[in-house]
């Protein structure tokens, strides 16, 4: 009766592993906050002054800053990784031309490549940010 049981489990458990998938045009920026593997104290706090910062640019700037901040090319932010687990943004590389692309915020530019972040992610961590480029809060 046991094998069955396991053989049933096994079989609803078929379910292809879904791996990350690697995206060239993305740059993960993370900050874990509760499990941050230099220190989870100090990430916080560092987190907590940045809110002050006077705009977009310097906000990610000062995040970058923080201990055990990291910049990882091709990934993208998982669902979880919100306040207070962690800061994530998608930074992602476009052609810049004229104007950013709607609901953009630009970082940088490097050549003709612009690093931009969307501003509702940006109001998702960080409540302060979201005035400054007069975006509503996300509801």
């Amino acid at each position: 009766m046991l094998a069955v049981l396991v053989a049933g489990l096994m079989g609803c458990n078929s379910a292809p592993v879904k791996h990350p998938t690697f995206d060239p045009d993305v740059i993960r920026y993370r900050l874990f906050l509760r499990n941050n593997p230099v220190s989870s104290t100090d990430a916080a706090h560092c987190y907590v002054d940045c809110q002050s910062a006077s705009s977009p640019n310097a906000y990610v700037d000062c995040l970058s800053a923080c201990p055990g901040f990291e910049k990882t090319p091709g990934a993208h932010c998982d669902a979880t990784e919100i306040p207070p687990e962690a800061v994530c943004l998608n930074v992602r590389r476009v052609k810049f031309k004229n104007e950013p692309p709607p609901g953009m915020i630009v970082l940088a530019i490097i050549g003709e490549i612009a690093l931009v972040v969307g501003a509702a992610s940006l109001c998702n961590i960080s409540s302060t940010q979201c005035g400054i480029q007069q975006f509503p809060p996300p509801k």
